[in-house]
């Protein structure tokens, strides 16, 4: 049985906090995770991005910052976003959810943090978020964090994978888990 979870809200609702709860939860009940999620990144306390962590290892690496603050040839920008975005970071986290997506399967929960603007052009993590959405054949729950104008997009990501789709709203890991009835 596979199972695509859409967890939904604005900017700052709080859904990688939620699924960073939720995959902490499901590690200590047994099931494997994998995936990324996205962090919002600080210095001195001022937000100035995004950072993508592997929720099985906690390893971290920049992958959005505010346009302006970083520059080169390695970050890029995508229409009137505010953002700059890390080649390297969103092929490290393509890779993850590549990885992540090939060893899906009963038992895995894969984390895809955010399908957005970038996904929705089939750019950033898109290829990442489609193996996820194709591994799904093989059993397991995969998580797609999105804004409410992203979830059509997603739930056409899942359809014909998933056995159930569920959409939940940021706020109480618990409480999703217990939605999921596994």
């Amino acid at each position: 049985m596979s199972l695509a979870v859409i967890v939904q809200g604005p900017i700052g609702s709080g859904k990688t906090e939620t699924c960073r709860e939720l995959s902490d939860l499901v590690r200590a009940k047994g099931y494997r995770v994998g995936g990324v999620l996205c962090p919002r990144a600080f210095s001195d306390e001022e937000m100035v991005g995004y950072d993508a962590v592997e929720p099985a290892s906690g390893e971290r690496w920049p992958l959005a910052r505010l346009c302006g603050l970083v520059e080169g040839p390695g970050w890029f920008s995508h229409g009137r976003l505010i953002f700059s975005f890390s080649k390297e970071g969103l092929e490290r986290a393509n890779r993850c959810l590549a990885s992540s997506a090939a060893e899906m399967g009963a038992g895995s929960f894969v984390f895809v943090d955010e399908f957005g603007r970038l996904e929705m052009a089939r750019a950033g993590i898109y290829e990442g978020a489609r193996k996820a959405a194709g591994g799904l054949v093989r059993g397991g729950v995969a998580v797609f964090l999105c804004r409410a104008d992203c979830v059509d997009a997603v739930s056409e990501l899942v359809r014909g994978r998933a056995g159930r789709t569920l959409v939940f709203e940021p706020g109480d890991a618990y409480a999703i888990w217990d939605g999921l009835k596994l």
